[in-house]
């Protein structure tokens, strides 16, 4: 029965459509928000109220995690690192051949942004995280939004749209310094811009704006190329395109040019780790179980596309966020690259249900739509605020580093950064990648540790477990370089541990390190 109500919605109707609606429809015409039987509207109302105390939660997560000094993901302290080199001046793109071996692979426009942050609040992470808490809080916006312009019902636009703060997949990246945030609210703001005021050169500057924080948010620009394609306007399309390719470009060749074509070189080659499906599947449904309920709503859109021989924006932009998924599957990849997938879905369930609510009869199915996603919420709510045993220790092992005279080697470079000291290693992971595809030479950093040039050296492990370490359970092959497990452990010893990622052990030079 609903199947049949879903493609005389009011919603995403052309003007042919609107014309048979309003003679078939007796209870008023396409233009108009019908109500919604009681069961569905209950169900909105409970769902706003478990989302509106999700999103309380996400809040109170971020606040007791934002103020602490020491970093949470690996990430923050390369982006702390990036925005102190342009406050002093110097690019964030440096050579990569060699020392020190510093790797930023984001566009430069979040670096940017957060490097005036250091320079008036000063070198903490606190308020670059409140610049990602504020973009996450965006995101949440114009998801309401749009989903508010192309439902025409604010009930569920709130409902739907604010889940995305509410999930637990999305809590954790509300507060963690990273680019993903940011430049998602910069390709929804385009994605607005676009639905709404039809402006395709703005759009083209905030969807450029997002790919120049970070290269993989294509899905919402070509999203309006192919919408526009599949409406028949082509000329506005092409016109789209212009704008995207004339800025774009341009903006490549400055950065190239800046920093002698090292910015390209830290923006599209510095992933050379390789990538499996089942990493891919297992980290998909890892965040993809929370989503059930989500899922549920976007394939009622597709079915309702489907029956009416269309294809709406919105289920153009989840579908190629789902393509855009494909790079998790990298062994470096983080959950954070599903944060636009997330967004997607949520546009594309509450404009699913949107479509259908308001020809149903009481006793439908589809209240169970917002109750799942509902549901999902609620889970998270259980989840504990303490801090990870993980990173408990971190704050002794960052007083350890600021303590330690001399120069320091540690794959945390936020108690490198923190500590005042010279960022020598931005990233473990892609030195030793980069190294094994040849993109960079690892001996320079062996040398200094065979002679015993750091005063202290932070790592993630022993020798032992360095030098067993491997990338996934199957695949043989150790990441660190032997040359390097062996410099360590002929020149330098144990002194000390800590429950701190990237900081665990403590090693100092057998004899003075050399000056």
């Amino acid at each position: 029965m609903f199947f049949g109500a879903m493609y005389s919605s009011p919603v995403f109707m052309s003007a042919d459509s609107a014309k048979v609606e309003a003679r078939q429809n007796p209870r008023g015409s396409p233009g108009e928000e019908l109500r919604p039987p009681v069961s569905l509207l209950a169900a909105e109302i409970v769902l706003l109220a478990g989302v509106i105390v999700g999103v309380l939660n996400s809040l109170r997560f971020a606040g007791y995690y934002i103020p602490l000094r020491f970093a949470l993901h690996y990430e923050e302290g390369n982006i702390l690192n990036a925005a102190l080199r342009i406050t002093r001046g110097h690019t964030p793109y440096p050579p990569v051949g060699g020392l020190p071996y510093v790797v930023n692979p984001y566009g430069p426009v979040f670096y940017y942004l957060v490097a005036p942050l250091v320079k008036w609040f000063g070198l903490s992470f606190t308020a670059p995280r409140v610049l990602v808490l504020i973009s996450g809080l965006a995101v949440g916006l114009f998801l309401v939004l749009l989903l508010g312009h192309w439902t025409r019902s604010w009930l569920v636009a709130l409902g739907f749209g604010l889940s995305f703060l509410a999930v637990t997949p999305v809590r954790e990246w509300l507060y963690i310094l990273r680019v993903e945030m940011f430049g998602l609210a910069l390709a929804l703001a385009g994605l607005y811009l676009f639905a709404t005021r039809k402006s395709l050169l703005w759009s083209a500057l905030l969807f450029l704006a997002a790919l120049f924080t970070k290269i993989t948010f294509l899905a919402a620009p070509v999203a309006v190329i192919l919408y526009l394609l599949l409406s028949g306007d082509r000329r506005r399309a092409w016109r789209f395109i212009g704008w995207m390719l004339l800025f774009g470009v341009a903006g490549l060749a400055a950065l190239s040019v800046g920093t002698n074509g090292w910015a390209l070189f830290h923006m599209f080659l510095t992933h050379p780790d390789p990538y499996h499906f089942n990493w891919y599947f297992a980290r998909l449904w890892s965040v993809g179980r929370w989503d059930l309920g989500l899922a549920a709503g976007a394939i009622l859109l597709a079915v309702r596309d489907l029956r009416r021989r269309s294809v709406s924006l919105p289920l153009i932009f989840c579908a190629l966020a789902t393509v855009m998924t494909i790079p998790v599957g990298k062994l470096g990849a983080d959950l954070n690259e599903l944060l636009e997938w997330q967004a997607a879905l949520c546009l594309a369930a509450g404009c699913g249900y949107a479509a259908i609510r308001n020809r149903l009869r009481p006793d439908s199915v589809v209240a169970l739509v917002p109750i799942a996603v509902l549901a999902t919420v609620l889970l998270g709510l259980s989840e504990s605020r303490r801090l990870s045993p993980a990173i408990s220790g971190c704050p002794a092992a960052y007083q350890f580093a600021a303590e330690q005279p001399g120069q320091l080697l540690t794959e945390n470079s936020g108690a490198a950064v923190l500590s005042g000291k010279t960022v020598w290693l931005s990233n473990s992971f892609e030195y030793c990648f980069l190294g094994k595809a040849g993109r960079l030479d690892e001996e320079p950093l062996i040398r200094l540790v065979r002679h015993k040039f750091f005063g202290l050296i932070l790592m993630s492990g022993t020798p032992r477990l360095l030098a067993s370490s491997k990338p996934e359970p199957g695949l043989h092959s150790t990441l660190w370089p032997p040359q390097f497990i062996e410099a360590l452990t002929q020149n330098y010893h144990q002194v000390a541990r800590f429950s701190c990622g990237y900081a665990e052990v403590a090693y100092e030079p057998d004899a003075p390190p050399a000056r």
